[in-house]
């Protein structure tokens, strides 16, 4: 209904004070002044609340909240997957020192799966191998991902880090025998 601040508080005045024309009605000038700087107050403040956001803000925002998080952009890293870190930075800091705290690590690097296998010799109880299995995959440096790893896993365990690309293809499997003087191939 109203697109500016001052034609509101000028539509609120009852009507002894509206009477006179706009022009030279004092309210009127009043409130188009002061409502100016409401307008541009309220464009300020919409702004800031979507610049404060992670999700929101604009790119230019993102090294400020990767500072506030002391995080910087990673080598090779795009801005959507840079601000997609920064977004789960809370709930990775939430979980670390726990498996699931790798897993949202390594999905916020873009690997799907993350398989941890504890060490199989028994002496050896605190050390653990952790599988990043392929994805999207945002970052390949595997000193990079084995020092963010290191930031967020149990501080009693030394983990390993391998890393894992799976294939989807089709496998034939032949067999052959022989049967008397016959011999018969079958594919599978």
């Amino acid at each position: 209904m109203f697109e500016k601040f001052g034609e509101y508080m000028f539509f609120l005045l009852f009507a002894p004070l509206k009477r006179v024309q706009k022009a030279l009605n004092q309210f009127y000038i009043f409130f188009k002044v002061t409502g100016k700087l409401f307008d541009q107050c309220k464009t300020d403040l919409f702004r800031m609340r979507e610049e404060c956001s992670v999700i929101t803000c604009s790119d230019e925002m993102l090294p400020v909240h990767g500072q506030d998080r002391d995080m910087s952009r990673l080598t090779g890293e795009t801005l959507e997957n840079y601000r997609i870190r920064l977004a789960m930075k809370g709930i990775i800091a939430e979980k670390a020192g726990t498996n699931e705290g790798i897993r949202y690590l390594a999905k916020a690097f873009g690997y799907e799966n993350v398989e941890i296998e504890p060490s199989p010799i028994s002496s050896h109880w605190a050390e653990a191998t952790v599988y990043f299995v392929g994805g999207n995959i945002v970052i390949d440096d595997r000193d990079l991902l084995l020092h963010e790893l290191n930031k967020i896993k149990p501080a009693r365990t030394l983990l390993s880090l391998k890393k894992e690309q799976r294939y989807r293809s089709h496998l034939y499997v032949g067999t052959a025998y022989i049967v008397g003087k016959q011999m018969t191939i079958r594919q599978g």
